[in-house]
């Protein structure tokens, strides 16, 4: 196959793709038809146009057909009906099929004696016109028994999942990347040349060595950075696949279904795009199936007899969630425990002891199912566990929230990319160990003189009080066998505070290595089996560390998921607030002023010695991890610190701003005298006669929030 059809198949897949989302939009938005129909119109245009100077005939006679009806519905001859929907959605399938006939075989090897007269005919119909005239002047193909056999293993494929792979093939390999981006892929590749060969020649004695390896680090930064925006894709190009889906499943079970779509613009790597997109269609058709009830069940529920499905895609602690949320029955806990005793998967005995959560978490288990009955939609057990496996697969994990009367809401939580993570790198027993950033939810060291009251025990289980709440401790080194390090009986130990599938708990380590960007290497398979580690990578320092999977650790070690209790008679004063609610980090500012910053916009705490603070043109700054940092300084600390003298010896805190909260991509610096907490806070209304100033109420105190990095940051930009 040449290198035109190869492009011209990837071009009309995606046009194709438009296509599907356009048809369904305009069955919910008729009014919206004039800028819809075009859009449709143009792609059927674009591939009969290509086709004619191709050979294609057979594709190009069934766009025509296709084509002649879009006119009328665009010239207003022809009203949007969901008859006509469903054909032009036929007809979308058709073009589809005979693509992939070409991009398998070459070439369009359609069956003898049939092409396509009987959907030409359908599309003429629609279109007011005589079918047998059509058939009349149609010319005739002689075609290969091959193409028979491929197109009806295609039109079968399409008829059991009509839109469940919808652009499968060459689109799923092919990456429309932007010109400038590649233009500053070859301008960093050859700034990294020329690094390279000035370290050539230089050698590492010379003086400017310093100098060019802090150069060869921005640079390697920079294209990493610039690599990983290529390969981001917008989640919308995902969605977009799943209004037909729904419209053709919610048909099929005899549901009225309405599907909504949120954070569309979200970023995620090409390969985990492709990656999820199985799990997600799982979970949207057990959604449609199981979830949403039929309208008349609906209506005598106080619902609207529509259902609504919500696709919703957002970053949250250097992940991607997606969520797939409906307002349906919801699942009923003791529905499901019925159902796990009927299939032999848990005991009565289990089942009693077992809380809502953990009794939801059998869903995920394989042959599970809650279908009455076996469907050609649902109810062979053969789902939610390969959600799970496939997300848990690429480094993800899955959550799911049901409440009964009220809806589901399943949480896709996956990487931002697959190739390179933050980490921390941890020691115990004399060996290394990354910690991935995205579970690490804060670091504490306890001192040995603390250690004897600090952890407390219930039963035979280790805890840790941390600001007043208990946290179940895991000591690493005793879950994998390793020899405890002496370190810890004299100097105390390290606990890292880890977050994931909803097990919040303490991981005791003997020490804490500097923080790096690791590149992910999979395991062997015996390695695999040991079920503590995600992958494997290659240090700095060139030494060999295992990735530890925060959730199997937690499991291993026997924490669960802590419930949320919440007294009914408190729940409305709960949700008034609720809102208002949000994670600070408290620090002291200018005259020992409490501050807070959002949590979500600390990157990093740093102790930086101040010798390391350059300045210029009157402003701080510092080289951090390859980029320049302006820091502020509201409190005029560098100036105290200074007076202690300046040098190594001296250190200051310095808060790395750049998160989520955020909307420019340069972090900032801000120079803090000391931490003093991380907790929940609420917001307080705006008063004029505050001067507009921010306040929230931390732990019965007043604190001013510092949120201007926007600002500053753009002011920044404006001088650099």
């Amino acid at each position: 196959m040449d290198d035109l059809t190869k492009e011209f198949l990837a071009e009309s897949q995606e046009g194709l793709d438009r296509m599907e989302r356009c048809l369904t939009e305009l069955e919910s938005r008729p009014e919206d038809a004039g800028a819809l129909v075009g859009e449709i119109f143009r792609a059927v245009h674009t591939i009969k146009g290509t086709t004619g100077f191709l050979g294609f005939e057979r594709l190009e006679k069934l766009a025509h057909a296709g084509e002649h009806l879009l006119g009328s519905l665009r010239e207003g001859k022809l009203a949007v009906t969901s008859e006509l929907i469903s054909g032009l959605l036929r007809l979308m399938d058709g073009l589809r099929a005979i693509l992939k006939l070409i991009e398998d075989t070459g070439g369009e090897g359609t069956r003898a004696g049939d092409d396509d007269s009987e959907l030409i005919a359908e599309l003429t119909k629609l279109n007011g016109a005589d079918p047998a005239k059509v058939e009349e002047e149609a010319p005739r193909h002689e075609l290969s028994v091959v193409g028979e056999a491929h197109m009806e293993a295609a039109v079968a494929k399409h008829a059991a999942a009509p839109s469940a792979t919808s652009s499968a093939g060459s689109n799923d390999k092919t990456l429309r990347i932007d010109v400038d981006v590649l233009n500053r892929m070859m301008n960093l590749v050859g700034e990294l040349v020329l690094t390279r060969n000035q370290m050539l020649q230089s050698g590492m004695e010379a003086a400017n060595f310093p100098e060019l390896a802090r150069r060869l680090d921005s640079v390697t930064a920079d294209l990493r950075e610039t690599v990983m925006q290529a390969r981001m894709q917008p989640v919308g190009n995902l969605f977009g696949k799943f209004p037909r889906m729904v419209r053709d499943l919610a048909r099929t079970c005899g549901r009225d279904v309405r599907i909504e779509f949120s954070g569309q613009e979200t970023g995620l790597d090409k390969s985990l795009l492709e990656a999820i997109k199985d799990p997600l269609t799982h979970a949207v058709r057990n959604a449609v199936d199981h979830g949403i009830e039929a309208p008349a069940d609906r209506v005598l529920a106080g619902k609207p007899a529509e259902g609504l499905l919500r696709l919703r895609a957002f970053h949250e602690s250097g992940s991607v969630v997606i969520e797939v949320a409906d307002d349906g029955a919801g699942i009923s806990m003791e529905k499901v425990l019925k159902k796990a005793m009927e299939r032999g998967l848990v005991s009565e005995e289990q089942a009693q002891s077992m809380s809502e959560r953990e009794a939801l978490q059998l869903i995920f288990l394989p042959g599970f199912s809650t279908a009455a009955a076996v469907t050609t939609v649902s109810g062979r057990g053969v789902g939610m566990d390969v959600v799970r496996a496939n997300v848990e697969k690429v480094g993800g994990s899955v959550e799911l929230e049901s409440k009964v009367g009220v809806g589901t809401t399943l949480k896709l939580r996956v990487p931002l990319t697959l190739a390179i993570v933050p980490a921390l790198v941890v020691r115990s027993g004399g060996q290394s160990f990354a910690l991935p950033q995205t579970a690490l939810v804060e670091l504490v060291y306890v001192p040995r003189r603390e250690a004897e009251t600090a952890v407390e025990k219930i039963g035979a289980a280790e805890v840790y009080r941390l600001r007043e709440r208990l946290l179940p401790m895991v000591w690493l080194g005793r879950l994998l066998g390793l020899e405890m390090n002496a370190r810890e009986e004299s100097h105390g130990f390290y606990l890292a505070v880890l977050e994931a599938e909803g097990c919040r708990y303490g991981l005791v380590v003997d020490d804490l290595l500097a923080p790096e960007e690791i590149v992910v290497k999979p395991l062997s398979a015996v390695l695999r089996e040991i079920g503590l580690f995600s992958g494997a990578t290659v240090l700095g320092n060139g030494t060999l560390a295992l990735i530890l999977d925060i959730a199997a650790t937690a499991a291993r070690a026997g924490v669960k998921p802590v419930e949320e209790r919440v007294d009914e008679t408190e729940t409305g004063e709960v949700k008034a607030h609720a809102e208002n609610e949000m994670q600070f980090l408290i620090f002291e500012d200018r005259a020992r002023e409490r501050t807070a910053v959002p949590l979500n916009v600390v990157e990093r705490i740093e102790s930086v010695p101040l010798a390391q603070v350059e300045y210029a043109g009157g402003r701080a700054l510092l080289q951090y991890r390859g980029e320049l940092l302006p820091l502020t300084d509201e409190g005029n600390v560098l100036a105290e610190l200074e007076t202690e003298g300046p040098g190594n010896d001296v250190l200051a805190t310095v808060l790395i701003c750049g998160g989520v909260g955020t909307a420019s991509k340069t972090r900032m610096g801000m120079v803090v005298r000391r931490v003093l907490d991380v907790s929940a806070g609420a917001v307080l209304d705006k008063d004029d006669a505050m001067g507009g100033m921010e306040l929230a109420i931390v732990k019965e105190k007043l604190t001013t929030i510092h949120r201007d990095f926007d600002a500053r940051s753009a002011a920044w930009q404006e001088v650099a």
